[in-house]
């Protein structure tokens, strides 16, 4: 059996069979009985095979129709050649676009099959198609926000890099574009939104994307500004202590007026200036500079700018006297009235101490004078005056300044006494007397007009005030307490005065 197989004619014979056995399970056909063999050739109908332009120049057309998308084939090959392109679907048709410019054209359509198939017919062999030209355009890019920062928080002007791009887009389509942009959350964000990349899209009016847009670049860096509500205040500067003895300030000038608060808004409503410095005048004792913090205080989060820088001027203080101040009276009751009895003129002269420089510039008009009479009812009142005076000049020390005012019902008529006579006798020749007079503070003043002997004597009484008499040959003098002033005079045969003066 060995030699038998050994044997070149076997050899050959038996491989001639292995041959024929492989060719018939290569051709075998599974519908028909097993011993029919497939044909070695067949035909195939192959369905919406899709339509692919290829070489259209893309930057200066865009393909705006392309009819039918998908053709029908007919091809012909064997069965294992219908499978291997079924498995990796290598139906290929295209059209050629390359030399084709902006409108409606007709073009014939290429077909490529897989190895081993043949095309029979391609059903429509033609395709139309309509290029557009495309046109470019500059726009801003506008970016949105949505959704709340955290409480008591802003959210500020977003800011772009870059802040413009370059749209392109059939030229029909161009005018539809109404914005470039995007939107970004800062829901609950309580810190700056910064370094967030976004893509880009083209809007019409209607907030609609436009899909066929081309954006150059597509992709920009967006930072959303996250702040407190602020606001801008005068900046309000205390001072407490005093300068040393014999020194005033003369010039006293800060960098900046307004500073920038940040806060809630609710809390920056109740404020009208800002008083965060404060400056011990007592460790001031010669000209200089000095930088001072701004603090922030109570719900104010922070301030701008941090710091103050202040300039002053120390020199020798001086006195001035500014005279015939006006009052103002204020809080008097309705219906009382109120009149100034004391000093007469109704004018106060004051006393003020500053620099001379300062003091010099000073009138009538830089000086107030208030009396309150709140709770005064009537009658005759001592009131201290309030002094308010310019920055950096202070009323004198020990020079406390009041008035006397007289408060009425305004409806007492005021009287006063014309006719009183002395109770010892008539005055002679027509003299007169004022008799008895009340000074607004209650106190009593007495002129004694006394009786006149000799013949033409006389006797006046003027007001409130210094009562002198000059009686005939050996009179007696009387002086009065009380305000004004009385007066009696009298012919007789002595020269000689005597004066009596509160």
């Amino acid at each position: 059996m060995d030699k038998w197989l050994s044997h070149p004619t076997a050899i050959k014979i038996i491989s001639l069979m292995i041959g024929i056995l492989m060719w018939a399970v290569v051709h075998f056909d599974s519908e028909k009985s097993p011993n029919t063999v497939a044909n070695l050739t067949e035909s195939r109908e192959i369905d919406a095979v899709q339509v692919k332009p290829i070489g259209m120049d893309d930057k200066n057309y865009a393909l705006r129709l392309l009819d039918p998308g998908e053709v029908h084939l007919t091809v012909s090959g064997s069965r294992s050649d219908f499978l291997i392109a079924e498995r990796n679907n290598d139906y290929q048709v295209t059209v050629d676009l390359s030399q084709a410019t902006e409108g409606r054209k007709v073009l014939p359509l290429k077909v490529n099959l897989p190895r081993g198939l043949e095309l029979i017919e391609v059903r429509p062999s033609n395709v139309t198609v309509v290029l557009e030209r495309l046109l470019t355009k500059e726009y801003d890019v506008t970016i949105h926000t949505e959704g709340k920062p955290g409480k008591g928080y802003k959210t500020g002007q977003p800011v772009v890099k870059p802040n413009r791009v370059h749209v392109t887009l059939p030229k029909d389509q161009m005018n539809l574009v109404a914005s470039v942009g995007g939107t970004i959350s800062v829901e609950g964000e309580e810190e700056t939104v910064a370094d967030k990349k976004m893509k880009l899209a083209a809007y019409d009016q209607d907030g609609n994307e436009l899909t066929d847009a081309v954006i150059s670049p597509s992709v920009v860096e967006v930072e959303v500004p996250i702040t407190k509500p602020f606001k801008k205040l005068p900046l309000q500067v205390g001072f407490t202590g005093e300068l040393p003895e014999g020194l005033a300030i003369a010039s006293f000038k800060q960098s900046v007026d307004q500073i920038t608060v940040y806060g809630p808004q609710d809390v920056l409503n109740t404020y009208e200036y800002y008083d965060g410095i404060t400056i011990d005048l007592s460790k001031l004792k010669r000209s200089g500079t000095m930088e001072l913090d701004v603090v922030p205080t109570g719900d104010i989060a922070s301030v701008d700018p941090i710091k103050v820088t202040f300039e002053y001027t120390i020199v020798p203080v001086e006195s001035r006297v500014i005279s015939s101040l006006p009052v103002t009276l204020i809080g008097l009751s309705d219906g009382l009235k109120a009149n100034i009895s004391l000093p007469t003129t109704g004018t106060v002269d004051a006393i003020i101490r500053g620099a001379p420089d300062t003091l010099a510039a000073l009138g009538v008009k830089d000086v107030q004078l208030i009396a309150d009479l709140s709770g005064l009812g009537p009658g005759s009142h001592v009131v201290p005056l309030e002094v308010h005076l310019p920055r950096f000049v202070e009323q004198a020390p020990n020079a406390p300044l009041s008035i006397t005012v007289d408060i009425t019902d305004g409806t007492t008529a005021s009287v006063t006494p014309t006719d009183a006579l002395p109770t010892d006798g008539q005055p002679s020749d027509g003299s007169s007397s004022s008799g008895n007079s009340t000074a607004p503070d209650g106190t009593d003043n007495a002129a004694d007009g006394g009786s006149g002997k000799a013949s033409g004597d006389s006797a006046v009484g003027t007001g409130n005030g210094t009562a002198t008499e000059s009686p005939a040959a050996g009179g007696d003098a009387a002086s009065g307490s009380g305000n004004g002033q009385n007066s009696l005079s009298g012919a007789g045969s002595s020269n000689k005065k005597d004066e009596a003066k509160e």
